[in-house]
């Protein structure tokens, strides 16, 4: 049987649970959404096209500083036709709810635009020049305009013109904005939401024992390197290092500690997501709870959240593991019987869900070792 693991968000694991269970699913609470006041500073004028028309429009550069903070993170505009609000906070909100399209290829934008990628590095990246008289504000503007001109390209429909995209930017703006806009259109990757994050576990059917250790155990995830710990043994690499990060595909070894048939797992993906958190304005009556529903101030321009935010993927396993008492053999380490799978690791107690630690545990099934 093969183990499963934790998988992002809670909601997809309590369903897991749920369905084991033959229980009903009860939905995650949502954290209370963030809110925070729009601030901008001057940026570049762009030229570009929408609805086959001229369209003009100011790329500023926009921030968000979030109530009871005071770092102030990037924003972009996602509703090019509305002018910004800025007498009204803005609240979290969700996609659905903006009424915008293209959140896959707008969050691919940005995290290969700015600031996720630096500025120099993205106009480099993107084959345009960076102009050694530009001040680090100015370097900042371009690659604020190009990648903004992209978020455009698919929440809007704007297009970019090619010949002078950038008013007055006749001191290398035009050809640097246009090979970041280029970039970031030309061929958008997709960006995985961190409901589709997974840390996974495979090999248990397969697992045997020699010279003292259970394996192999490989690891599946695509949220990046797994962080490995240990309770009751160490875990070791095909050579006998510590495995403590693993990538995907890489394999472990079980070594229990003496006197010890147990042991936990523990493994964690750690990820940086610009997610396409959108903010909407509202009102101060709204945010002060005196509203029944929440209220949007009037037409509003929307905005998305461009810098990453970090992120975990859990997972835990426990072992019940008996090893042969018979002594290596001429031929090569002690195998557990051919009763079946070499090691199989099997569902138990069944599936405990762990709210506190968003984790799903999975027991595995003790298996005794009978003498040859």
């Amino acid at each position: 049987m093969r183990l499963k693991t934790f998988r992002t968000p809670l909601a997809a694991a309590a369903t897991l649970a749920a369905v084991l269970a033959g229980g009903p699913v009860f939905a995650q609470e949502e954290p209370a959404p963030i809110t925070g006041d729009p601030v901008a500073e001057p940026g570049l004028e762009l030229r570009g096209k929408l609805d086959g028309d001229r369209y003009d429009v100011w790329a500023n550069v926009l921030g968000l500083t979030p109530h009871g903070a005071e770092e102030t993170y990037t924003v972009y505009c996602i509703d090019i036709r509305t002018p910004l609000d800025t007498e009204s906070p803005y609240e979290e909100g969700h996609w659905e709810e903006s009424g915008v399209a293209n959140l896959e290829a707008v969050r691919w934008v940005l995290f290969n635009g700015y600031p996720n990628v630096g500025a120099e590095d993205l106009i480099e990246d993107a084959g345009g020049e960076v102009n050694p008289d530009w001040t680090d504000e100015e370097t900042v503007k371009v690659a604020y305009a190009g990648t903004q001109a992209a978020v455009w390209h698919f929440t809007d429909d704007w297009d970019l013109l090619e010949d002078n995209p950038v008013k007055g930017g006749n001191n290398g703006e035009d050809e640097a904005v246009l090979a970041v806009y280029e970039h970031l259109t030309e061929e958008p990757g997709r960006v995985p939401d961190p409901s589709e994050y997974i840390v996974d576990l495979e090999g248990e059917e397969d697992a045997t024992y020699v010279d003292g250790r259970f394996g192999p155990y490989t690891v599946r995830s695509n949220a990046g390197p797994v962080a490995l710990e240990a309770d009751g043994g160490r875990l070791e690499k095909e050579n006998g290092d510590i495995a403590d990060s693993l990538d995907d595909g890489e394999q472990f070894w079980i070594a229990l500690d003496d006197n010890s048939s147990e042991i936990t797992v523990t493994g964690t993906a750690a990820y940086d997501l610009p997610v396409g958190r959108v903010f909407l304005a509202t009102t101060e009556a709204s945010l002060s709870g005196d509203a029944a529903n929440r209220v949007i101030s009037g037409e509003s321009q929307k905005l998305i959240l461009a810098q990453p935010r970090e992120g975990e993927v859990p997972a835990e396993w426990r072992f019940a593991l008996d090893a042969p008492t018979d002594r290596p053999s001429e031929s090569g380490g002690a195998q557990l019987p051919k009763t079946g799978t070499s090691l199989t690791v099997a569902f138990a107690a069944g599936l405990a869900l762990l709210i506190g630690g968003l984790t799903v545990t999975v027991f595995a099934k003790r298996r005794k070792a009978a003498a040859h």
